[in-house]
């Protein structure tokens, strides 16, 4: 099987880049070993959202014109500002042609509240949790209803609304709580413990319920302004569901990410993967590709776990298999390696010294840190230190940051994959 480009990993780095690489007319499959990190994530786009001292960033494009003018490895210091702002306006408008509608601030950051009730800085967010109209409501400090589905255990709002008032932002605003039922409606031999926000999102793909739900919202919300609810609020029809529900209720829907499995990500994988495949790119879900054959300091070929001997090539490859949660990376008891090609990894120290003994610390783990090393156009290096002339590296597996500490994950996977569409497409065309 051979293409222009084959990408190995499908989470928010390998989309964007086989996106910009299909639409460009290349050849390209996503090997993907199965759910991206994507289904667990806030289903918003964080940039930059702290700096070295830990203090909040108000506008991050403004923030890293001195970050990356200072030099280092960090994978914004390889792909620059002009790429960023780029990678940053393709993927929104990619993403809107699916009908899912990312929001910013302008160039500055701006809050969405985690499951928790904790505020977190973010660049890109969906239409239900960032938005004019939303910003200005805060702004009002109106009233705020954070509401939950009677039985639904994946979010807690009396947690949330505890967490909130704690917020110099929110003290001076009424907060109350409330439950919604829906048995008396609801028609499912499921016991509504065992629901999860994607069992209700299929419940409310459609209006059939809406009405009913709607009723049920205002008579929760009473004089609140703001109505704050777990993520339910459909998968591939959110955008039309959520101007139908505040139409409805003539109130501001607020969805705030529950725990895992994520509804926000998981809208967002399922809008990149319907515009990989318009743009005739292949996605193989379960083609985990387990080694690589580098000859001449160019890959050659690799290999899946489920198709045995079968070769699969192509004249540029992307690695973006994620860092250790995603398998990407991996660890033994006094060792972290890339399992796929045993590409050259950024040397880490002592076994005590990978992490902090406070799990909650600001300064986070070093080990976040580790990963693969690559020059300026994301090209690693293979384990002799020769570099792999048709291999590029992209998202969470690369060296060099701290997503966490930073509050750049999603910024960095997407620069980084689109860089790497920029240089594969140059490499193909050549």
């Amino acid at each position: 099987m051979s293409y222009d480009c084959i990408i190995i990993g499908g989470g928010l780095a390998g989309l964007t880049c086989g996106i910009k690489c299909a639409k460009e007319g290349l050849r390209t499959v996503i090997l993907s070993g199965g759910m991206s990190a994507l289904h667990f994530s806030s289903g918003s786009i964080d940039l930059f959202g702290y700096n070295q001292r830990g203090r909040i960033i108000t506008d991050p494009f403004e923030f890293l014109k001195d970050f990356i003018s200072g030099g280092g490895d960090h994978p914004y210091v390889k792909t620059g500002t002009k790429v960023i702002h780029e990678a940053m306006d393709f993927f929104t408008e990619e993403v809107q042609r699916e009908n899912l509608n990312l929001y910013n601030n302008g160039n500055n950051n701006h809050f969405h509240i985690t499951a928790l009730g904790t505020l977190k800085p973010t660049y890109l967010s969906q239409a239900s949790v960032f938005s004019k109209k939303i910003k200005e409501a805060f702004e009002r400090k109106g009233k705020i209803a954070v509401l939950e589905f009677d039985g639904f255990r994946d979010y807690y709002s009396a947690l949330g609304i505890e967490n909130l008032k704690k917020h110099p932002m929110f003290r001076d605003i009424e907060i109350i709580g409330g439950k919604i039922t829906m048995p008396h409606y609801l028609r499912t031999e499921k016991n509504l413990h065992e629901f999860r926000s994607i069992d209700l999102a299929r419940v409310f793909e459609t209006e059939k319920y809406l009405p009913r739900l709607a009723d049920e919202i205002k008579k929760q919300a009473g004089n609140a302004e703001i109505v704050g609810l777990p993520a339910f609020i459909g998968i591939t029809n959110s955008t039309h569901i959520h101007r139908r529900l505040q139409e409805m209720t003539g109130l501001i829907i607020y969805e705030v990410p529950t725990l895992p499995p994520s509804l926000l990500g998981m809208r967002l994988d399922t809008a990149l993967r319907s515009r990989f495949a318009a743009h005739g790119g292949e996605y193989s879900a379960s083609s985990k590709v387990v080694s690589g054959v580098i000859d001449e300091n160019r890959v050659s070929h690799v290999f899946t776990e489920n198709y045995g001997d079968t070769k699969y090539r192509a004249r540029t490859y992307l690695l973006s298999t994620g860092s250790f949660f995603s398998g990407g990376l991996r660890s033994g008891f006094n060792h972290m390696e890339e399992p796929v090609f045993r590409l050259k990894f950024s040397k880490p120290e002592a076994r005590n010294k990978w992490y902090s003994k406070d799990f909650f610390d600001k300064k986070g783990h070093r080990f976040l840190e580790y990963g693969v090393e690559t020059n300026k156009s994301l090209n690693p290096l293979d384990e002799n230190g020769k570099t792999v002339k048709n291999l590029f590296c992209a998202g969470a597996l690369l060296a060099g940051y701290n997503p966490i500490r930073e509050g750049s994950g999603g910024g960095v996977a997407i620069s980084t994959g689109y860089q790497a569409a920029l240089k594969i497409i140059k490499e193909c065309r050549s």
